[in-house]
This record gives structure tokens, sequence and C-alpha cells, in this order.
């Protein structure tokens, strides 16, 4: 139970995260004239900073110290100038929601990096910008990633923390992904309490509590495994689902006549972050101005042409972000990044399997995927009876973004996938997961319609036991069901921190250092490099070999290679002198290989339920 207590450098990270969030949405409420509520000053300026951080970093080596310290000095001023600061009631909201998550940051807040994806690109690249301040490139020093030509837009905000911190914050992807949901869920708050349109309305205590569950327990999309981790699957759907928000704001305001000029300024900077997250985050950005532009199409006669400029105008920030970045990858790496298939190879005899496939993750998720449909067919009840309002205008949104980001998944699995993973829709539902904040902001808007409609209210002892409820599984949840929020915490997790751990003896002395790793497939080795070479003490310089075989012959042919240290994940019994299924750090010394150090697995780890993202055989597990 002592991995839930964070430790001083992961307390750190939270900190930073929390000073870089209020910067953030200092950066916001300048470029709004204070006038965006919190949630949305933390989306655009996250946008502007990254689109400032990139920028900088495409154009000069220099370091990226200088526009991240004007970033912060930006943010500072956003916070303490009068005109943009938070008023009170923006800190009533925020304090509200801190308070009904607070079970769940504490919780959380010992979490460590966990996923493959992780420890093959997310945590090289933020580390890599840590240690060298500026973009890597295939001149430049070895990032150890596997696309160190990924976009950046998360691992600038670790490199932020990192700044604030004074060391690599391990925990910051992770921190800011959480806060970012937090910020969904005040949104929803205002939704269900009707308080969107003044940020001085601040929501009740359960409305706060109920717009926490929208955003996890109650999401068909929320999958803890990605969201409660540094993934970028969290900060994707929470940037869709912001800037179908902030379209839609301005889509409104158009339709009025009336100035547009804040929602679209959050818009510019909203698709800004999410252009540049992950690779797919384009076809979102797409999708949402393509959705966008459908809509402005739809309007008055009148104002079809301003709506669709003024939209028009609201992405350039972003396309220019994007070709920026895409000029910058072309031009330093001979790969660094997921390409497509030339178009010969494109396969579209595969097209029934992978629509084959696609179904069954349909059928197999339902619960999602019956959300979508809901939404689909509350938009046309809605649009039916009142028109094209707000509610019925967020609601097309997610429609056209559903379909146009799905018919890039379909084209994807066609030109980019090979083989198996291509016909098996290869993560399919959990790419839909991006959509998964919108979903649950159009539904929301479209039930409140309906119960308004209908009035639909509560009374009697229903009216006073719902809001304890609701207050009381948001509080008690996290508690009850952390292990199924820390993945972090499986037994193979749990042995590869301690075996990176103690490579650290023998790193200190010779930089090569061989992983035996019986029966490996590949993750256990990927997870190692990365906490050997990130995680503290830190050997960035390390010579790693891998061995899947821990046989007398193995350990002979490292010898011939000079290998003077080996580490012995799963000794098979009767290997260099260590008993079967311990753990063991060995030395060549005196023409034979001799335990340093050697350690038995725990008899018991804490129960949690196990996602096998690392190989169980060489952690001496059972196979699950």
């Amino acid at each position: 139970m002592e991995l839930l207590i964070p430790s001083w450098a992961e307390l750190a990270g939270w900190g930073g995260v929390l000073v870089m969030t209020l910067l953030f949405i200092g950066c916001g409420r300048l470029v709004t004239a204070g006038r965006a509520a919190p949630e949305a000053a933390l989306i655009a300026g996250w946008g502007g900073a990254s689109l400032l951080l990139t920028l900088w970093g495409v154009a000069t080596a220099a370091s990226m110290a200088i526009p991240a310290v004007l970033v912060m000095a930006v943010g500072a001023i956003g916070c303490l100038l009068p005109r943009a600061a938070l008023a009170g009631a923006d800190w009533r909201s925020i304090g509200r929601m801190f308070w009904v998550s607070l079970p769940l940051l504490l919780v959380m807040a010992s979490a460590r990096p966990s996923l493959p994806d992780t420890f093959l690109n997310l945590l090289p690249n933020a580390a890599y910008l840590w240690d060298h301040g500026f973009f890597p490139a295939d001149s430049r020093p070895p990032s150890f990633s596997f696309l160190p030509g990924a976009p950046y837009n998360m691992q600038l905000v670790g490199y932020l923390v990192s700044l604030l911190t004074g060391h690599l914050a391990l925990n910051a992807m992770i921190g800011f992904n959480i806060v970012l949901q937090l910020a969904t869920a005040l949104l929803l708050a205002r939704l269900v309490a009707s308080a969107e349109e003044d940020p001085a309305d601040v929501p009740s205590w359960t409305a706060v509590a109920f717009g926490l569950l929208l955003a996890t327990v109650i999401n068909p999309g929320f999958v803890p495994r990605y969201h409660f981790s540094d993934y970028s699957e969290a900060s994707v759907a929470v940037a869709t689902a912001f800037a179908g928000w902030f379209a839609v704001g301005a889509l409104e305001r158009l339709a009025a006549g009336r100035a547009a000029r804040r929602a679209l300024t959050q818009l510019a900077l909203g698709l800004a972050a999410l252009i540049s997250i992950k690779q797919d985050s384009v076809a979102l950005a797409l999708s949402v101005v393509a959705s966008s532009v459908a809509l402005a199409l739809l309007q008055k006669r009148g104002g079809r042409r301003r709506g669709v400029a003024a939209l028009l105008l609201a992405a350039v920030p972003a396309a220019a972000l994007y070709l920026a970045w895409r000029w910058y990858v072309l031009g330093h790496f001979a790969v660094g990044e997921l390409k497509l298939l030339p178009p010969s190879a494109w396969d579209f005899a595969l097209i029934p399997l992978i629509l084959r496939s696609m179904a069954a993750d349909v059928v197999e998720k339902a619960y999602f995927f019956l959300a979508v449909a809901a939404v689909v067919l509350g938009l046309v009840r809605h649009w039916r009876h009142h028109g094209l309002d707000r509610t019925a205008r967020l609601a097309a949104m997610f429609a056209g973004v559903t379909v146009l980001y799905n018919l890039a998944i379909f084209f994807t699995y066609i030109a980019h996938f090979p083989g198996t993973t291509s016909d098996s829709a290869h993560s399919y539902f959990r790419y839909n997961t991006h959509l998964a904040p919108l979903l649950m902001l159009s539904l929301t808007l479209l039930v409140r319609s309906l119960a308004a409609e209908r009035g639909w209210t509560l009374g009697g002892f229903w009216r006073r036991a719902v809001p304890v409820a609701i207050i009381a599984v948001a509080l008690l949840g996290p508690l009850v069901f952390f292990p199924y929020l820390r993945f972090d915490l499986e037994a193979t997790q749990q042995r590869a921190w301690r075996l990176a751990a103690a490579a650290a003896p023998a790193l200190d002395q010779d930089r090569r250092l061989a992983l035996v790793l019986p029966g490996d497939n590949g993750s256990l080795a990927t997870m190692l490099d990365a906490l050997i070479r990130f995680a503290p003490p830190r050997h960035p310089d390390a010579a790693l070999a891998v061995v899947d075989q821990a046989t007398e012959a193995s350990l002979a042919a490292l010898a011939a290679k000079g290998y003077r240290f080996a580490l012995l994940s799963c000794a098979p019994g009767g290997l260099a002198e260590v008993p079967r299924a311990d753990a063991a750090l060995l030395e060549r010394a005196d023409q034979r290989w001799r335990p340093v150090a050697v350690w038995s697995y725990p008899a018991a780890d804490l129960p949690v339920r196990p996602s096998h993202v690392v190989a169980d055989a060489p952690l001496c597990l059972p196979a699950g």
C-alpha cells in the first residue's frame, strides 16, 4: 500500500501541473479579455503555448526555455491583471470541482507511467525536450524513441512542468490528462445546472459531482487504463470536445449577427491544442472544421459567407502549426513517425474483413455505440421540434465529427495498417473514445432539453436523496474502485520498476548492461529500457543488450561480447547459483558469472485487475 503514497518528486510534479494549469488559464483569460470560463481558458492557453513553443522549436535549435519563460510570464500577467484575473465565482467553481475530485486526486497522486506507448515514444520524447531543450532530429543526439517525429503538444506540457520542478517530471502528462478531464467535468456541470451562459453562475455541489460522473464513470468511452495515464487519448478527446463547443458558440453568435471574436479566438486556440497532440489529431481537427462549415452553410443566407470565412480564418493557426510541423518532420527525419503505405500496397480486398471487425467492436462495446445512436436520434427529434438551436448544433457537430473521423479511421486501416492489424480493425473502439467527451456534452444538452420540454423534476424523497447519492458516489467511488484506476500497480508493473532500480549499481560502474529476460515478447525490454534511461536514478547513456533466454550458453555469449553485468529477471533454477523464480544482478568475474544481488518477488502483489501489457513469464508470473 506504500505505493499509494506519492514521493516528494511526484508531489513536485503535481505541484508543477497545478501551477501550469493556472498559468494556462491566465494565458487564456488574457487573450479573451477575461471573459472565458476557467475550463475554456485552460484549453485556449494550452493551445497558445503549444503554438508558440512548436513554432520556436521548428525555427531554431535555441533552447525552448526562452519561449517557455515567456508563456509563464504571460500566464502570470493573465492571473494578476485585474481585467483578466479569475473572479470570485470562477474560484468557487474551481474549488467545488477540486473538493469533489479530491478522493480521485489522492488515489492518482502516486500514479506512474505504465503503458507500452509511454515507453516507446511518449516518455522518451518528453525526456528529450527536458535533456536538450529542442526537438529531436536524425542529425541531433539520439532520442531512444520509436516515434521521435510524433506531435509534441502533451510533451511540451511535460517540459514546462519539468522546468518548474527542476527535474524530469514523470507524472506531468498523467496529471495534466486528469486536469483536462476535470475541465470537461466542470463544463458538463455548467450544462447540468444550465449555467454555461454566465461564468458568474456557480454550479451547485450536486451539479459539480454529477459533471464529474458524466466525464468519467457514466461516460461510455471512459477507459481508466488510457484516460488516467499519460496516453494521449484523454487530451485528444478533451481538446476535440472543447473545439466542438467553441465552434458551436461561434456559430450561434454569428447566426445572431453578434460579435464572435472571443468564441473564434477560443476555437482557433482549441484547434491549435488539438491538431498536434498525436498524428490522428489532424483528422479530428479537420472533422471539427468541416462540420462547422457545414453548419454555417445551414444558417440564414445573409450570414453564410461571413460564417464560413470566420470559421476558416479561425482554423489558420492550427493549419500553420500542422504545416510547420510537417515541414520539420520531413526535413529532419528519414522516418520519425507513422507513415502511410505506398498506394500500391493499399489492400482494398480487406474491406469486408475490416468492416466485419468494426461491426464486432460495435456489438462488443454496445454501451458506447448505443449512446452515439441516441445522440443521432435525439438530434433528429430536437431539430424537428426546436430548429437549429445550440443543442441541435452541438449534436450535429458530434454527428458530423463522428462520421468524418470514422471515415478517416477506415481509410487508415486500408492505407496504413498492414495485414492482420488492418483486418482486425486495430484499436477501433479506442479511437472512438476520442469522441466520448463531445458525445457527453451533446447527450447532456439533449436530455436537458427533453427534461425541460416534458417538465421532468424530482420531488419528495427523491429530491433529497438523489443529490446526496450523486455526491457520495463521486466522493467514495475512487476510493472503493481504486484498483481499476491504477493499472500501474499490477504485478508486472511493480516488478518491472523493481528490476529497473536494481540495474542502477551496475550502470554506475559500467554503461553496458545485458538484460536477460527469459520468455519476453519485447514488452518488458521496452519498459525497462525507458525506466533505466528516464526514471531516477537516470542512466540516459546506458548501452543495453536484451537476451530472451536464460541459459549457460546465453550468458557465455554475453561474456564473449565483453559484458560485465547482466540483470536476470527470472531465474530458471541452477543458473549462476540463483534460486529458481528469483531475480538477480550478475557480475562476470574470475571467468564465471556470480550474483551480486538476489531478491525474491513478493508472494502476493497488490490484487489489481491485470492488463497484461507487460509479459508475465519473464517476471516469474503465470500466464494470465
